[in-house]
C-alpha cells in the first residue's frame, strides 16, 4: 500500500474543497495520507496573513488532530543531499525550488512516501523523490 505526504498546496485544495482533492483523499485509507510539520507552519502563516484567522487556523489544527504529522528533525541528511543535487543541476536552483519544498521532499525520501503536489516541476527534480498530482483542474 502506497503512502503519501501531501504538499501544502494540496492540503489547501482539500480544505477549500477544490479540484477533486477532497474526494481523492476520502477514498484513501487514513493510514496512507500524511503531512509535514512544514505544512503546519505554512498553513499557520496563511491563517495569520489571510484576514480570516479564526476560519483558517482550524486547518492546521484539524491536521494535528486527524493526520500523522512527520517531523523534519530526522531528515536533514536527505535535505542536504537534495539541496546539493539541485545546486549541481543549476547553481541557483536550490534557491528557486525553496527550502520548505526541499524539506517536504526530504521527508518523503526518508520515510518512503510519495509527495502529492500541484508543483510537480520542482519536486520531480529532487533525486529519488516520487511525486503525483491529485489536482484535477478543469
Amino acid at each position: 500500500m502506497e503512502k503519501y505526504i501531501l504538499d501544502t498546496c494540496t492540503w489547501i485544495e482539500f480544505f477549500h474543497e477544490r479540484n477533486g482533492v477532497k474526494e481523492h483523499i476520502e477514498e484513501m485509507d487514513p493510514d496512507q495520507v500524511f503531512a509535514s510539520e512544514i505544512t503546519l507552519a505554512e498553513l499557520t502563516y496563511g491563517a495569520i496573513n489571510s484576514g480570516d484567522y479564526e476560519r483558517h487556523i482550524k486547518e492546521p489544527e484539524w491536521l494535528k488532530q486527524y493526520i500523522k504529522i512527520y517531523s523534519i528533525s530526522d531528515v536533514f541528511e536527505e535535505y542536504g543531499q537534495i539541496r546539493c543535487a539541485l545546486k549541481r543541476i543549476r547553481k541557483d536552483f536550490d534557491k528557486e525550488v525553496g527550502q520548505f519544498d526541499m524539506l517536504i521532499g526530504a521527508t518523503a525520501l526518508h520515510y518512503g512516501l510519495i509527495v502529492v503536489t500541484d508543483n510537480i516541476k520542482h519536486f520531480s527534480l529532487m533525486p529519488g523523490v516520487k511525486c503525483e498530482n491529485w489536482v484535477e483542474k478543469i
